[in-house]
């Protein structure tokens, strides 16, 4: 894509883009930053728009060049801001070291369509930036160029941005960006911005440090659980044992006797402890007992769950997911009568906690007018949209002060403990910080749900897929979800069939359903949602597939990718990368998964070792991906590398287990973490062939789970159907 700027316009007004001068500062948007006012969204609603202009109110530059862009993305620790500052450096050609990226306010101004409002999820967020930074950068460049090119009275095609100035090769003149702002401010910004194709990229493509890490190190950068605010108190939380439980009575007397307490707040569901430390509230609040009213699900048990689901998906009365196209119930009946052969192999997985680092917590105040709140969330609007319900308030009565997240992985997209902090600081009358304990982090919802499922791939004479039957069951995470994303459609939850209809490989025919199968245990959106879990059953079908065609596994997987060059390609540099084709020592066996579609690839192989039955050993796992375009190839290594050991966790040992209605884990000791002396070599290839970049925050969890199965399948030629391998027969050595 080149630029097309062939002549100087005339100062000009217009209704949804305006260039200003605020306190000495150039700001491209229709007010100013932070304190906007309605107009932008005024005038976008007379456009017949409900969302304002991509390019209003992202960027301010001051008098001394330092460039400031406002993001709606959340600073999890994915190093997104990081790309985003290259965006800012590449567009304005500059240097990094002038660019300062800040959270945007929580305003309608700054609401997208997708993701929705201000939400940080999906892996969207550099794409996200590509579609609003971006062109804002590039506007003010071009109004740059021209700033110059008036008062030099030359032609603008003659002119080139560099370095933070503008110069003019055929006379030597150049001004610094500094002495353009005001005159730039006063010119009619460009209707269709045009930024820089990746071909063009020169600060973006490069492995740039990520600006963040250093105060992320020396402990200067401020998390929400970090938040200082002038005689703030604090809560400690108490919830009820099993879901659905509702606080029926309980005695005040013990914690109010602790010195330092001042208040005990009932809940709906549980009781908090407002105290002047943190550690007088938590001892406090573990002193009452009180008294709970059981719900309808207060006696499930994890064994009782998986026979339901198990005997769900084998009777495979689900509802069937509407894809017309290749969803074909009675093509699919006669497919599988006539099929020379079929893999069947019923899977089950488990409840997965997101056991975010930094437990969850929110810091109130609450005035007669309004409240603010100091959180680390991946859901700003919706937060603002549930806090504002909670106490009566309009939306735009709550400010949300958004800080670093220390992970959030879909559990920060939720918002009940910021309702809850909210609900706790207006009863103490003061500002309030909550923080929920490891153990209510873990035990209090929300999870990825439960899930069984029966896949029953038909193949023909050459062991060829002819028809995909897929039969799932579980809880529907939509109906507990309070994000704002896609509803279920028809009554089916779309989650259970992610990554089977456009996948990478090609299926003639699909049949899936699903059958809704509730334990009053709330779920939600879980790093990489269903594909973490489809993903293993999917690749681990095909595993099984390859053996029974006596194939190797990644010439079998090659004969389902013959549509798209890109991928087999992709599995080819991977192979090659790991050694697939280096004769293995006895007792050492690999394995391949892959996750993607048509444009975006990821994979692992994984090498083990099984010294005796039921006990293995990691060697060396090779991550790959391809996300299409590259905007920081280090920072997607550590995405990649972050993700899979999030991944390999949830394989080796994840689980939420339930006994007698009660979650059995309680922190890191029952819910464990992949150990460093358990790790083997990591090794990422990153690769880019596509023309648009795609996620990449997702793609690490879903194939290291079904590579290692795979392994294993190769070790002991039995399928494995359960995760975690810990539950599945299998102890990891380190």
């Amino acid at each position: 894509m080149t630029e097309d700027i062939t002549t100087v316009r005339s100062p000009a007004r217009r209704n949804f883009l305006k260039s200003s001068l605020v306190a000495g500062a150039w700001v491209l948007g229709s007010s100013t930053i932070p304190m906007l006012n309605s107009l932008a969204a005024d005038e976008a609603g007379k456009a017949g728009s409900t969302f304002a202009s991509p390019f209003d109110f992202w960027l301010s530059i001051d008098g001394t060049g330092v460039v400031t862009a406002y993001t709606t993305v959340t600073n999890l620790g994915q190093g997104t801001h990081a790309a985003i500052a290259q965006i800012v450096a590449e567009e304005l050609e500059m240097s990094l070291a002038n660019v300062r990226i800040e959270h945007a306010p929580v305003i309608k101004q700054f609401h997208r369509e997708w993701p929705p409002g201000i939400t940080t999820f999906a892996s969207a967020g550099f794409n996200s930036a590509l579609e609003t930074i971006a062109p804002a950068c590039a506007a003010a460049r071009q109004m740059l160029l021209q700033a110059a090119a008036l008062q030099w009275q030359v032609d603008v095609k003659n002119c080139v941005a560099v370095n933070a100035q503008v110069t003019h090769a055929a006379t030597g003149r150049s001004l610094p960006y500094t002495a353009l702002i005001k005159a730039a401010a006063i010119l009619a910004p460009p209707e269709k911005p045009v930024i820089k194709s990746p071909k063009d990229w020169k600060v973006l493509g490069q492995s740039t440090p990520r600006p963040d890490i250093p105060a992320r190190v020396d402990g200067s950068a401020v998390f929400g659980i970090d938040v200082q605010r002038p005689g703030m108190l604090m809560a400690a939380v108490l919830h009820a044992p099993r879901f659905g439980s509702s606080l029926q009575s309980v005695d005040d007397g013990p914690a109010l006797a602790v010195k330092g307490v001042r208040k005990v707040v009932h809940l709906p569901n549980a009781v908090a402890v407002v105290a002047e430390r943190y550690w007088i509230a938590h001892k406090a609040v573990q002193l009452l007992k009180p008294v709970w009213q059981d719900g309808a699900h207060a006696s499930i048990n994890t064994a009782e769950m998986r026979s339901s689901l198990l005997r769900a998906v084998a009777a495979g009365d689900g509802k069937l997911f509407p894809r017309p196209k290749k969803q074909k119930e009675g093509a699919a009946e006669t497919a599988m009568k006539e099929a020379s052969s079929i893999i069947d192999t019923s899977f089950d997985v488990p409840f997965l906690a997101h056991a975010t680092m930094e437990p969850l917590n929110a810091t109130v105040e609450v005035t007669a007018t309004g409240a603010q709140v100091w959180l680390s969330t991946q859901s700003q609007t919706d937060t603002q949209n549930g806090v504002a319900k909670a106490l009566g308030f309009q939306p735009e009565q709550v400010q949300i002060h958004t800080q670093h997240a220390g992970g959030g992985f879909g559990r920060r997209l939720e918002h009940d403990f910021a309702i809850e902090a909210a609900l706790i600081a207006k009863a103490a009358g003061a500002c309030v910080k909550t923080i929920w304990s490891r153990e209510n982090d873990m035990q209090a919802g929300y999870y990825r749900p439960i899930t069984a499922a029966r896949v029953q791939l038909a193949l023909d004479k050459d062991h060829l897929p002819m028809v995909l039957r897929l039969d799932t069951a579980g809880p529907s995470l939509l109906e507990y979800t309070r994000v704002t994303n896609s509803p279920a459609r028809n009554g089916l939850d779309w989650t259970y069939i992610m990554g089977w209809f456009g996948s990478s490989y090609k299926f003639p025919l699909f049949d899936t359903r699903w059958t809704r199968v509730d334990f009053g245990v709330p779920c939600s959106y879980w790093r990489s949602v269903g594909n973490s879990q489809n993903c293993f059953f999917l690749e681990h079908t095909l595993e099984q597939a390859a053996r029974k065609a006596g194939m190797d596994s990644l010439e079998y997987r090659r004969r389902l990718l013959q549509h798209n060059p890109k991928a087999i390609a992709f599995v080819n540099a991977l192979a090659e990368r790991a050694g697939w084709n280096t004769p293995l020592p006895k007792g050492y066996y690999r394995g391949f998964a892959m996750n993607g579609n048509s444009f975006l690839f990821s994979a692992h192989i994984v090498e083990i070792a099984v010294s005796k039955p039921g006990q293995f050993r990691l060697v060396k796992i090779t991550a790959g991906i391809n996300p299409g375009v590259v905007a920081n190839p280090k920072a997607v290594e550590a995405q990649m590398m972050g993700g899979t050991l999030f991944g390999l966790s949830a394989a080796l040992f994840g689980e939420i287990s339930f006994r007698d209605g009660q979650v059995e884990q309680g922190n890191f000791d029952s819910y464990r973490l992949v150990s460093l002396a358990q790790t083997p070599v990591l090794d990422v290839m990153v690769t880019s062939t596509g023309d648009r970049p795609e996620g990449v925050g997702e793609e690490g969890p879903p194939s290291i789970g079904p590579a290692i199965a795979n392994a294993l399948l190769a070790a002991s030629g039995k399928p494995v159907t359960r995760l975690p391998l810990s539950q599945a027969g299998w102890k990891l050595m380190a």
